[in-house]
């Protein structure tokens, strides 16, 4: 090993070993060195790309997985962190470009068979994505989040009693592993389409206890409150419903209103004046 290619190794572990009590700045001068003595020196760009991405610079760090893949083409961590670049850009055509070459490469990798998942599903792509969570659910049963993507996947392919059984299954594994009064956002989106599946079935009491739940901790949220308008309505009860839709439209605006106006639960008070003045 030539004196350059072994001092560049030592830069290399030096720099991991600051990123991983989080001193990414620090492992980055490090990497950069290493990089300085080898160019083309891989495990320094991926790992400057990953702490990259912890102090925020997506863009450079796409810079990093992107050179990674001129001298490795096949390299399946560079490739599903380019494919989670452009998924963060919205981008999920191009995204799942990638996660394909990082499957082509290794059909069973984990992470790039969740990523394209969830994907597709924002392409609207249900069975597809499907294809995707229930493969990486036959080699980890016990990935939660797999399990929670497969509800809300089920809930928009309105198989709302299968979704209902997996939003669940993340659920319970989550008031399990909190055991004081904390939980983060995604437990309260597991809650939210949870009440509104049940709303869908007609089970319309059920998802406002629901919906209360959620509201405790998010007053303001006009989607929420919304959805329990729609249940409300449903329910026949008109003034409540009519109060909460006002809430909601004081929150999201112009968005809620285009949705009550086309929303088919409030048919029976489309003609209610105070309907249309909440509206206008």
């Amino acid at each position: 090993m030539s004196l350059d290619k072994t001092s560049a190794q030592k830069m290399v572990l030096e720099g991991i070993s600051y990123a991983k009590i989080g001193k990414h700045k620090d492992a980055i001068s490090f990497f950069d060195k290493a990089l300085k003595l080898e160019p083309e020196n891989i495990e320094a760009l991926y790992n400057k790309g990953i702490s990259l991405l912890e102090i925020k610079k997506n863009k450079d760090a796409t810079s990093c997985f992107e050179k990674i893949i001129e001298y490795k083409y096949d390299h399946v961590e560079a490739l599903n962190n380019l494919g989670n670049q452009y998924a963060e850009l919205q981008q999920f055509e191009k995204a799942v470009t990638y996660y394909d070459r990082a499957l082509a490469s290794d059909s069973n990798y984990i992470p790039a068979l969740y990523n394209k998942g969830i994907a597709i599903s924002r392409l609207e792509k249900y069975d597809d994505a499907l294809d995707c969570l229930n493969k990486v659910l036959n080699k980890e049963p016990e990935n939660i989040q797999a399990v929670y993507y497969k509800g809300m996947v089920l809930g928009k392919q309105k198989k709302y009693e299968d979704a209902i059984s997996f939003l669940d299954k993340f659920i319970e594994r989550e008031l399990k592993d909190n055991e004081v009064l904390f939980y983060n956002e995604v437990f309260y989106e597991a809650l939210f389409y949870k009440a509104t599946d049940l709303a869908e079935l007609g089970r319309h009491q059920d998802a406002i206890l629901i919906f209360d739940k959620i509201l405790k901790e998010f007053p303001k949220n006009g989607t929420i409150i919304y959805a329990k308008a729609r249940s409300k309505a449903q329910l026949g009860e008109d003034s409540d419903a009519l109060i909460l839709l006002a809430q909601a439209i004081s929150h999201y605006g112009k968005t809620i209103k285009k949705w009550a106006v086309k929303d088919s639960s409030f048919d029976k008070l489309k003609g209610d004046p105070k309907f249309k003045t909440i509206v206008k």
